[in-house]
């Protein structure tokens, strides 16, 4: 039997024209407190997780993506959840660089996607950074 999934989530990798990645810090007081993460959330009854992703990256960093695309679906359990998460892909505006003050609800950083894989990450992360460098590296991430 599968598992229960006890929430739906929408995670973003938003690039910039520099091909940095935007990370946002998590809470204190969330599951995976205090490390880096993507832009992202619960995605709620009433919407479709492309929905969602919008509204979740104009809440938390007050940003509009352009250029989206799905990347892919992933599963992971943690030993008190198991979470389904939709990944989606978007530019930001050409006038975005690493220097610009975003309109946050958390710390965040532009990271080259050459360091990508150097942050700590929630677990459930690691397979989507897989899934965005290869995505890249394959030239399906649109160009700005």
């Amino acid at each position: 039997m599968p598992e229960r999934i006890d929430a739906l989530i929408t995670l973003i990798a938003v690039l910039n024209e520099n091909d940095d990645v935007l990370l946002l810090k998590r809470k204190p007081d969330v599951h995976c407190p205090d490390i880096w993460s993507f832009p992202g959330g619960k995605i709620k009854a009433s919407e479709t997780p492309l929905d969602a992703s919008i509204r979740e990256l104009k809440e938390e960093t007050g940003l509009k993506g352009r250029l989206w695309r799905h990347i892919g679906k992933h599963q992971h359990t943690y030993e008190d959840r198991h979470l389904a998460f939709y990944f989606f892909f978007c530019r930001t505006a050409k006038n975005i660089k690493k220097d610009t003050t975003l309109n946050a609800e958390s710390a965040y950083m532009w990271c080259p996607l050459t360091e990508l894989s150097k942050q700590t990450m929630p677990e459930a992360n690691q397979a989507l950074v897989t899934m965005l460098l290869d995505c890249y590296h394959e030239g399906l991430c649109p160009i700005p």
